[in-house]
């Protein structure tokens, strides 16, 4: 038998049209890498941003429901208590102004404060608003009165942060990397409904 001869000649547009595969395939799989490493760096920052927005917002949280705490018992106001209020208002003062560097004054373009330094020229952004707020309170012998706006102040602001992080999403997100399980959205009916003597749990005797 003969053997099969193949001519394997390549024209100019051959080659070209290959060329054209190959740099195809090449770019294609260098956008992905691309993709892959740009949503990697994404996820990163957002996470460190995160725990650093979080870290500040504990530092002055833990220290405003101190100062509630402290204030229901009336020991916040009282003489042998003045250093130690003294020094949680300076550190809550301190806190709101590095707040600034998270919720910087906003800027109408009404060139409100415009003679002032430049972290502050505009109008205090509303979450700043609420620990300034909370601080003058403070500051001051307050009643059951003030105690109740001390208590919504704190929320409000918690609420701010609350929403910046979206612990729903975040959580949401997680579920699909971590090992661990996610605990699943549980309101106290939900746990009662499991099982009827829960309900034990929230009682007192």
């Amino acid at each position: 038998m003969e053997g099969i001869s193949v001519n394997l000649t390549f024209t100019t547009e051959s080659i070209i049209a290959i060329l054209g595969i190959v740099v195809t395939i090449f770019i294609a799989a260098i956008g992905g890498i691309y993709a892959i490493v740009t949503n990697t760096k994404k996820y990163e920052l957002t996470e460190n941003y995160r725990k650093e927005l979080l870290q500040w917002y504990s530092s002055a949280v833990n220290l405003m429901s101190k100062i509630i705490h402290y204030s229901e018992c009336e020991k916040f106001y009282s003489p042998e208590f003045a250093e130690q209020r003294m020094a949680m208002l300076s550190e809550l003062s301190a806190l709101t102004e590095v707040g600034r560097f998270y919720f910087p004054n906003v800027i109408k373009g009404d060139n409100f404060g415009i003679e002032k330094p430049s972290a502050y020229q505009g109008y205090r952004h509303i979450n700043l608003e609420f620990l300034l707020h909370f601080y003058h309170i403070a500051s001051n012998d307050c009643d059951d009165r003030h105690i109740s706006v001390l208590w919504k102040l704190e929320r409000n602001f918690t609420s701010v942060i609350f929403d910046m992080i979206e612990p729903r999403k975040r959580n949401h997100d997680y579920a699909k990397y971590l090992a661990i399980s996610i605990p699943k959205g549980k309101a106290i009916e939900d746990f009662i409904y499991e099982n009827p003597h829960n309900i034990n749990v929230f009682r007192t005797r």
